[in-house]
């Protein structure tokens, strides 16, 4: 009976009015792929502990809000699904902890490719009869995955220890004050991230130009620019949405420092993902090939990711701010727009071991081109 008052009032549509927000906002937390599990959440208020609520579905997707009324109900917010067409399920009692979260088994059928709908969460406050509607809905494209030839690897959320706790100017690592405080980081949602650095001809294929000194196909792209590179993961997103290959909220970019450290450091703790030190038999850095390598020549770390350490230096999202990119306590997804400049990570086959480890960070600006300089990229939430 309940449940039938969240539903029902999808009957009760009335002039339009003035939509106050609710507090209730609809996250993706998992993408929407064949053969693979999507997640979703709603977010909400404390004052919401307790509120029956449902999700609500409409496909095709319905564009705008539309007003609700319901007699003897109050109605917070805006319907952004088509009531014609919604169905109700998910339903549930909203709990203390101020969000909930659903998974959804997509099936393994090349057909449904570019399925699409709308979501939007309705809960009542049985005490006062209030409704609220979330303040977004999520449009949700249900994609084929990442293309295969461009060796992605999925990478779960988590939390991991950002930073060396290494003593500052002490031999061997020589550990410098912007890399601490050491700090927990959690990423909040999953992503897939390049098995290896990208490689002159995944350039080429989309740029259709290849600016590397040290020419070879299976070799990273390098001499490029942060602007450079960031047009390749803008065609990138472009080429994958038009074939069908990229989920709802997902583009192809570059991976935030965090990201970029979660993964090199593949659940690891040490200055290294394969220990304490770093040698040429692991890496390619300074005193072991002096050109760049070809990529993968080298053992995956324990997540299947390679060249992590080494060979060209890469350039990640993050603007450079010290205090922001380094704050005292723990932080979700960081990501910091405005600064100094622009981080690179990883070392170079020019580059000492110690200026190879996981929480190395070097401060460039977005212009530089440097034959040491190149780039991998993720599939991962839009920012």
């Amino acid at each position: 009976m309940r449940k039938q008052i969240l539903t029902c009032a999808l009957a009760a549509v009335a002039a339009p009015v003035v939509a106050q927000t609710t507090g209730r906002t609809m996250q993706l937390l998992a993408p929407a792929v064949l053969g693979q599990t999507a997640s979703f959440g709603v977010s909400y208020p404390a004052s919401a502990a307790g509120n029956l609520y449902t999700v609500l579905w409409c496909m095709p997707p319905f564009a705008g809000t539309m007003p609700l009324t319901v007699p003897g109900f109050t109605v917070q917010g805006a319907l952004r699904v088509d009531p014609a067409t919604s169905v109700s399920s998910f339903s549930g009692v909203f709990g203390a902890g101020g969000s909930v979260a659903h998974a959804l088994a997509i099936p393994n059928q090349p057909a449904f490719v570019g399925l699409s709908w709308d979501m939007q969460s309705i809960d009542l406050a049985v005490v006062g009869g209030v409704l609220s509607l979330a303040d977004n809905d999520l449009s949700v494209v249900l994609a084929d995955g990442p293309l295969a030839s461009l060796n992605m690897v999925p990478i779960a959320a988590g939390t991991f220890q950002m930073g060396s706790p290494a003593p500052l100017g002490v031999p061997p690592y020589n550990n410098q004050p912007e890399f601490q405080p050491v700090h927990a980081v959690t990423i909040t949602r999953p992503f897939w991230m390049g098995k290896y650095e990208v490689t002159q001809a995944e350039y080429m294929a989309v740029m259709g130009s290849n600016p590397s000194y040290y020419v070879g196909g299976s070799r990273p792209v390098e001499h490029v620019s942060w602007f450079q590179a960031m047009a390749y993961c803008g065609a990138l997103t472009i080429r994958e949405q038009a074939a069908g290959r990229l989920s709802s909220g997902y583009v192809y970019r570059l991976p935030t420092e965090a990201e970029w450290e979660y993964c090199c450091r593949a659940g690891t703790a040490s200055e290294f993902s394969v220990g304490a030190s770093l040698g040429c038999g692991q890496a390619n850095l300074r005193g072991c090939l002096g050109v760049t390598s070809a990529v993968g020549g080298y053992a995956p770390n324990a997540w299947g990711l390679q060249d992590m350490h080494g060979n060209v230096w890469e350039w990640c999202l993050d603007s450079w701010d010290g205090t922001a990119n380094y704050p005292g306590g723990a932080v979700p997804d960081p990501y910091v727009t405005s600064g100094q400049g622009t981080v690179l990570r990883g070392g170079s086959f020019l580059d000492h071991f110690n200026q190879c480890r996981s929480a190395y960070r070097y401060l460039s600006v977005p212009g530089n081109r440097n034959n040491i300089i190149g780039f991998r990229v993720v599939c991962a939430p839009v920012l």
